[in-house]
């Protein structure tokens, strides 16, 4: 089987207590979609197309927790050796299928790619009130990411170990 035929290779659910069961999976293909489940149509929908990776594919993604921000965070990473954040604004739409009842969706605002590496970006994870980034990769490096007062993420933290089997503990 090719690399895109293999579906699914990560997904992370949105936590916010106001949005409607609402995740974002990363594909081996190396699309990046965030779908949203509809209790009107008691179905899940693609909800938004985010720029993804090479065809090579996503590894991790990973939904911030929001904790009283009005808006979203996103990251991801793939095998292209990119660490992507994408911010996502609330909007209103309204529904032909609902009488013109509005309902909440979700724009991308903008995107910031992090890290442009010549190796694999294997993993990202927020902590727990959604300010810092972490990411790893093939380099055996843990980079913690921050966003600046304008918005811009930077790396503010390496943190390197010993990951050699000798230095293992028995």
């Amino acid at each position: 089987a090719s690399e895109a035929s293999l579906g699914v290779s990560s997904l992370s659910w949105c936590t916010g207590k106001f949005e409607p069961p609402t995740l974002v999976v990363g594909g081996s293909s190396g699309r990046v979609l965030v779908y949203r489940y509809s209790d009107a149509s008691r179905a899940w929908g693609v909800l938004l197309t985010l720029p993804g990776h090479s065809p090579r594919g996503v590894l991790d993604v990973s939904w911030s927790p929001n904790v009283g921000r009005s808006y979203h965070l996103i990251s991801s990473c793939g095998k292209d050796g990119i660490l992507r954040v994408y911010r996502l604004k609330r909007g209103r739409s309204e529904s032909k299928k609902t009488g013109g009842a509005t309902s909440s969706t979700l724009e991308l605002e903008k995107h910031q790619v992090l890290e442009k590496g010549t190796s694999e970006v294997w993993r990202c994870q927020w902590n727990v009130t959604g300010t810092v980034l972490a990411s790893s990769g093939d380099g055996g490096v843990v980079r913690l990411w921050k966003s600046d007062f304008r918005g811009e993420w930077k790396c503010v933290s390496e943190l390197r170990g010993d990951v050699s089997p000798s230095a293992m503990v028995t």
